[in-house]
């Protein structure tokens, strides 16, 4: 969407004025609230107090950036970022979300920017190690990736996302055995969480793939497999599953040689 790509083009420097940070994001809220979700389309400045009552904390700026942007509503999302940043501007939470703002429309250098400034101010703030790590394996930048999955870890081992997302680093690298074990100890920790579900289905299907490679290898590259395409295969073992049907089972057997 056009308008994302324009919110967050707007970038705020270390040692900017606050004056000219609230000039970015004035003229950004006048060319956006006319377009962007939610609008009624007036042009209208927006300010601090506009969305917030006096006296709030940083960290309320955050939390509401994060529910407008959870919203669709971009221009509100970006300017609570800039009000916590202009509060509290060593507060490191509002770079974590400030750089995933960045990360979704893949301006990957300011989001690394950002990411890093978090980790400045406080090196121990685990959801910037999660998001860099998560920026980091989009890049395909394994090993970085690995490092910042691996600091989030020691830092905080009960944290089930960790697990999940370094799973996913070890899988796009072909470590197959390595995800499973992580995705296992997501699911241990938090068996409602239902992501590691879905990547422990597609590093299984990761492996069955390979199990068909072998097979064609062995068997040759015209045999056929013995209970159909691998397509075929998980829309038989699904209908087997709902009907109680077993017979794709018996298209494997092997008799005696």
């Amino acid at each position: 969407m056009v308008v994302l790509g324009v919110v967050f083009s707007r970038r705020v420097n270390k040692g900017e004025s606050v004056n000219k940070r609230w000039w970015c994001v004035f003229v950004l809220a006048l060319g956006l609230l006319v377009i962007g979700p939610g609008s009624t389309g007036a042009q209208t400045d927006v300010t601090c107090e506009d969305i917030a009552p006096p006296g709030v904390p940083a960290a309320y700026f955050v939390g509401l950036g994060s529910a407008y942007f959870t919203q669709g509503n971009f221009t509100l999302s970006v300017i609570s970022y800039t009000c916590a940043v202009d509060l509290d501007p060593v507060y490191a939470p509002a770079y974590v979300q400030w750089g995933y703002a960045y990360a979704v429309q893949r301006a990957d250098p300011q989001a690394l920017e950002d990411y890093n400034r978090a980790l400045e101010l406080d090196e121990t703030l685990i959801p910037a190690y999660i998001n860099r790590g998560m920026l980091y394996m989009s890049q395909g930048n394994f090993g970085l990736a690995l490092t910042d999955f691996d600091l989030a870890a020691a830092l905080a081992p009960d944290n089930a996302v960790i697990y999940h997302n370094r799973a996913l680093v070890h899988a796009a690298e072909g470590h197959y055995d390595l995800a499973i074990t992580d995705l296992q100890q997501a699911i241990t920790l938090d068996p409602d969480y239902a992501a590691p579900h879905a990547a422990l289905g597609a590093v299984y299907s990761a492996l069955a793939l390979q199990s068909y490679g072998n097979y064609a290898e062995i068997a040759g590259p015209t045999k056929r497999l013995p209970a159909g395409q691998p397509d075929d295969i998980i829309n038989t073992l699904d209908a087997g599953l709902k009907n109680n049907d077993f017979s794709i089972w018996v298209a494997f057997l092997t008799p005696a040689q």
